[in-house]
């Protein structure tokens, strides 16, 4: 009887969202905001006190925010997520703890009463592409493509785009290795 009444809850669950496949599962403490601009792919699972924002509006400021997710993507504890644009996450991507990735900032103009935190949204957009790996603690910033296959270290700040098949670290990070497919090993640049 416990698995019926957890389906029925699941599928009323899932009905607010644009997408989200029933085969993915999402922690009891995750948080999701916006869920009617967000989508979640097959057999996708999402650990502890992660949060996931697709914002519809900021101090008056209309936004259009698409966050996809792909399929078989696993985001374990405590990553958080904030769409005001376009932030596309691929297939087979691993996310570590603590990560944050985000495709906005606030205005910077320093002269405008109320500070930087009442200033409108300047918007952009994030892609990770297929395969990719996001190490513990990685802060991703917007107008960013993370390239398939690549591996970004833990505790990276990435500000551009990292090629397919590179390995990233620091801050900013920058390509540290490259993967060779003709001798199966990554490769100092």
């Amino acid at each position: 009887m416990g698995k019926i009444i957890n389906r029925i809850k699941k599928e009323k669950f899932v009905r607010e969202f644009k997408k989200f496949e029933l085969s993915s599962d999402a922690n009891k403490t995750c948080t999701f905001i916006g869920k009617e601009n967000i989508e979640i792919g097959a057999e996708c699972s999402f650990g502890q006190a992660c949060e996931f924002i697709a914002y519809n509006s900021h101090l008056g400021q209309c936004l259009e925010s698409s966050l996809k997710i792909g399929n078989h993507v696993r985001i374990t504890s405590r990553c958080r997520i904030t769409c005001a644009g376009d932030i596309q996450i691929g297939n087979d991507v691993l996310i570590a703890p603590d990560v944050m990735i985000t495709d906005h900032n606030h205005g910077m103009n320093p002269t405008i009463s109320g500070g930087y935190s009442s200033q409108p949204l300047i918007v952009g957009m994030v892609r990770v592409d297929d395969g990719a790996w996001i190490g513990r603690g990685v802060c991703i910033l917007p107008n960013v493509i993370i390239g398939k296959h690549s591996v970004i270290g833990a505790g990276s700040i990435v500000t551009h785009d990292i090629p397919e098949y590179s390995m990233a670290a620091g801050n900013p990070a920058k390509v540290i290795k490259k993967y060779n497919k003709l001798t199966c090993e990554w490769e100092k640049v």
